[in-house]
């Protein structure tokens, strides 16, 4: 199992995941477009138990979703750079947002989700899927 490490842009939270993505995506919801300032988030699902913070002490904010759930997005609390989700319906795995790995190259995403609220000015390539919520089986 690979091991892949990565953090936050001033370096005072860093994590490690092993292991391969349960699920690859990017999201178009509301809720990741404000968090994170862009038109998508690019995350990985990760199983949860091979998952860990390895320096610093993530803040946390925890609100509902788009989909309805209660999900925990976690960031530094320095720099403000968004690092992963935590949903109380799956505490099982752990979303990761890719770019904050150290090298996130290999990333492929499976599918594009949320896309009923993709900004019409982002292009989405279309050889990855597109569902307008969640795909069948992946929803938290």
């Amino acid at each position: 199992m690979p091991t892949r490490n990565g953090g936050c842009l001033c370096g005072a939270v860093r994590y490690e995941c092993s292991g391969e993505p349960q699920f690859a995506l990017q999201c178009h919801c509301r809720d990741c477009q404000r968090q994170s300032g862009a038109p998508h988030v690019a995350a990985v699902r990760m199983p949860a138990a091979n998952f860990r913070v390895t320096q610093g002490t993530p803040k946390r904010y925890r609100a509902k979703s788009d989909a309805g759930n209660e999900i925990t997005r976690v960031f530094c609390g320095d720099c403000g750079t968004p690092l992963y989700v935590e949903v109380s319906t799956r505490p099982d795995i752990v979303g990761l947002r890719v770019c904050t790995f150290d090298d996130p190259s290999w990333f492929r995403p499976d599918a594009n989700i949320f896309v009923k609220s993709a900004q019409p000015w982002d292009h989405l390539d279309p050889a990855v899927p597109t569902f307008a919520t969640y795909p069948a089986g992946k929803s938290y």
